[in-house]
């Protein structure tokens, strides 16, 4: 029988509920019907029926739900079934919700080799965002990768870092390209139209790469290092690419754009970046993500131009005909709105594509390479193999022919590869930290030989 209060299960020797603490009492005639008829053998309903609860049973408070579960057995009954109260039910959804979510982030600590975050805080990282600096401290904060302004390793913070120079640099860049947006709209001078297609393109790349550059907390990377490498590492792999894409294998608007561009930019950050002084695995994930950045940016403004701008300009010109003239302005006003959607949508999704997966399949190599000479044989162990793995899934389920609503597809996928980048990004720190450990225990080691190597002063 049942509680009449939350409807939970009770044995009829029962007097108060084990769930609520109310009171049961027996429903009249129950007696009568445990000894009228002995329990039914379960049996199985056709599929699609739905089950009946049989004459005599108790019925369940009014507001439960009706699950048909193996459970209570009612004396007649067909088959068996129990009422399921609504708080009984959210609670074991959101248990499997829970079970299900931490089955996902295990396999995927699994195939990245990371461990669970500790110690993450988004609030704690961007805490300091709003923080009002001045220009000195800004260019003392961005004048790091020489030898003088490379800090000691025993002065490295292995804390989670705290990042704000992206966030400045995204709100100028932003600031400039409504500006130039706004003037264009204005006054219809197409001298305009370079600049807003350049900050657009441009703008939530650098500001993603700068994210990147705080990230890399030795701090033994130049700005004039991650300057060329956007450059030169975009164009080689923007190059690479379109080389793999002559191939008749692949085809650029399927899935297997996930394959042929982390090739690509991979390859690019293993061929340019082979210096053994950079043996740090947030060194990886910083030069990832710079390539990725500039790969970023000028398929961002491929795409403005080529599908935006220019069928916008052309098709009302072609259709026009000898009246070209007449229509160019219109045209131009048609081909500049479409340019900034193309803009607009691809700067929002572009923290979730292409710099965080070079980010994170460079990252992976460099935990393999662990400063030592790149060898062609590194990109066979299986440490980086599962993990790069995951970005051209990733990417692939993102170009996939079947989107979920909206950007269901970029967003679940960006948020699976964040969490893979944190996670790289919380090995790297712990490799600073044993660095710092091994080179105090040097230290302590050199003292002690010296004082032993002391000869006695007499008294």
């Amino acid at each position: 029988m049942f509680c009449q209060h939350c409807g939970t299960a009770s044995s009829p020797d029962q007097k108060f509920c084990k769930h609520c603490g109310a009171t049961i009492v027996a429903p009249e005639g129950a007696q009568q019907v445990q000894s009228a008829a002995p329990p039914s053998a379960p049996q199985t309903l056709p599929p699609g029926a739905i089950p009946v609860p049989p004459a005599g049973a108790y019925p369940p408070p009014s507001g439960t739900s009706f699950a048909a579960m193996p459970g209570v057995v009612y004396q007649g009954a067909a088959q068996a079934f129990h009422y399921v109260s609504p708080q009984a039910a959210a609670v074991a959804h959101s248990i499997q919700q829970t079970k299900l979510l931490h089955s996902l982030t295990d396999r995927i600590q699994s195939l990245a080799s990371t461990e669970s975050l500790e110690g993450f805080s988004l609030l704690q990282m961007f805490s300091e965002v709003f923080k009002r600096r001045g220009s000195e401290a800004v260019e003392d904060y961005i004048l790091v990768g020489t030898d003088r302004s490379t800090p000691p390793i025993e002065l490295i913070e292995t804390g989670w870092p705290k990042p704000w120079l992206f966030f400045r640099l995204l709100a100028a860049l932003i600031i400039a390209y409504v500006g130039l947006t706004v003037l264009f709209m204005q006054t219809g001078n197409t001298n305009c139209v370079p600049g807003m297609m350049f900050l657009g393109a441009f703008a939530v790349p650098l500001a993603t790469l700068t994210l990147f550059f705080e990230f890399n907390t030795p701090r033994n990377v130049s700005l004039h290092v991650v300057g060329k490498l956007f450059l030169f590492g975009a164009v080689a792999s923007l190059a690479v690419a379109l080389l793999g894409y002559s191939l008749p294998i692949f085809d650029y608007a399927t899935m297997e754009a996930g394959i042929v561009e982390e090739v690509a930019k991979l390859l690019t950050v293993v061929v340019v970046m082979r210096s053994i002084r950079y043996k740090y695995i947030l060194n990886g994930v910083l030069f990832g993500a710079t390539v990725g950045a500039g790969f970023a940016a000028f398929e961002t403004a491929g795409y403005a131009l080529n599908e935006g701008l220019l069928p916008g300009l052309l098709a009302p010109i072609l259709q026009a005909g000898s009246a070209a003239q007449a229509v160019y302005g219109p045209a131009m006003h048609q081909g500049v709105v479409a340019m900034l959607q193309i803009l607009r949508l691809r700067g929002i999704l572009t923290p979730l594509g292409h710099v965080a997966w070079t980010a994170l399949s460079a990252g992976a190599f460099w935990r393999v390479k662990m400063g030592r000479p790149t060898s062609i044989t590194m990109l066979f162990d299986h440490r980086f193999l599962k993990a790069f793995i995951i970005p051209v899934a990733l990417h692939a389920i993102w170009d996939a022919p079947i989107q979920l609503p909206f950007l269901g597809n970029q967003i679940i996928t960006g948020l699976i590869t964040w969490y893979v980048v944190f996670g790289l990004v919380q090995q790297g720190l712990r490799q600073v930290k044993e660095e710092q450990r091994l080179k105090l225990e040097s230290t302590l080691a050199t003292v002690q030989a010296s004082l032993q190597a002391q000869p006695v002063l007499s008294a």
